[in-house]
């Protein structure tokens, strides 16, 4: 026990995630990308040499590179330590791939572009293909104000969230806008498959249930310990202390999106952002956006709301829906 108003964030857990094994999944799924990125950056590589040098212009090239190692993974937790949950992540190459393109290059190269800018766009969850938020927004909305973005909310949702003027704004709107939410959330929990997480499933639906009938305070209650309990099941120790240890206010540390893989990042920054420390003996004033501490050691009109509630239910789905992803399937 770490901390005494939160002796649950690092108690062992008598269950343990299911042995796994990943590397062929990976090999599959890496090794024709790479290659074909690596011809595919040499012949680019010459054409455009000759155009800029012509063009006198310097340009920005996404250099493209992905880790063609592959290791045996233990746990579906060694699998996310060893960042390979997802083929695309927050690393040097992809940042520079999604900046714009400011390079001038030859007719027949267009298509080749367009056919990377598909690509790029196949990273992001359906809810976010349409708009499409750069690694800024990504940011803002993920770390800086703990907006679950993963699979849910609605693409329209996502649209109006990215145009808002400031976070009071995208609070509003979640606010605004939690009927459909609602929906949205139930929407993904019907389509949850994996055996391991059906019960998490199960009672993510009886969140969405309870605020429909006007129980926020059942609401919040549930997917705030149902989180836990998610995270607790399939995460060791160590990892979920890593992925949930916020020292923003203390320290100043912010969750890094570069240190893991695209879909981790963007699953659990604002997992991370709910778990901002709160101390009640320390005199802490009680939040009032959403946290999983104050949800439990500070109970109160301040911490328990629907809006708060609305961010309980997108985050837990979020996550369920990460390991429905994940985990893998029996044969």
């Amino acid at each position: 026990m770490i901390e005494e108003e939160q002796p649950d964030e690092l108690e062992e857990h008598s269950e343990q995630a299911e042995p796994v094994d990943l590397s062929r999944f990976y090999a599959s799924a890496l090794s024709p990308l790479q290659d074909y990125f690596k011809d595919w950056n040499a012949q680019l590589n010459r054409q455009l040499s000759d155009i800029v040098a012509a063009a006198q212009v310097r340009p920005v090239i996404p250099r493209i590179t992905f880790d063609p190692a592959v290791f045996p993974m233990g746990r579906i937790a060694e699998t996310l330590k060893n960042q390979l949950a997802d083929m695309t992540g927050f690393n040097d190459s992809i940042r520079a791939a999604l900046q714009p393109l400011t390079v001038v290059y030859q007719e027949q190269w267009r298509d080749i572009f367009a056919s990377f800018g598909d690509l790029i766009r196949q990273i992001y969850p359906e809810n976010l293909r349409e708009a499409a938020p750069g690694l800024d927004e990504l940011e803002t909305l993920l770390v800086d104000e703990g907006i679950p973005l993963m699979w849910v909310p609605g693409p329209q949702t996502i649209v109006a969230l990215l145009d808002a003027s400031d976070a009071a704004a995208r609070r509003r709107i979640i606010g605004q806008r939690w009927k459909g939410i609602v929906n949205d959330c139930e929407a993904v929990l019907e389509g949850v498959e994996h055996p391991s997480v059906q019960d998490a499933r199960g009672f993510a639906l009886d969140v969405a249930d309870a605020l429909r009938a006007g129980h926020t305070n059942a609401a919040q209650a549930l997917a705030a310990n149902l989180l836990d309990s998610v995270l607790q099941r399939h995460f060791d120790q160590a990892l979920r202390v890593q992925l949930t240890k916020n020292d923003f206010r203390a320290k100043g540390i912010k969750f890094k999106l570069d240190d893991y893989k695209f879909k981790v990042a963007c699953t659990f920054a604002p997992v991370w952002y709910a778990h901002a420390k709160y101390y009640p003996k320390n005199g802490d004033p009680i939040p009032r956006v959403f946290g999983r501490h104050p949800s439990a050691h500070g109970v109160s009109r301040a911490q328990y709301s629907r809006i708060n509630a609305m961010y309980a239910l997108m985050l837990v789905t979020s996550v369920i829906k990460f390991f429905d992803t994940e985990l893998p399937r029996s044969p």
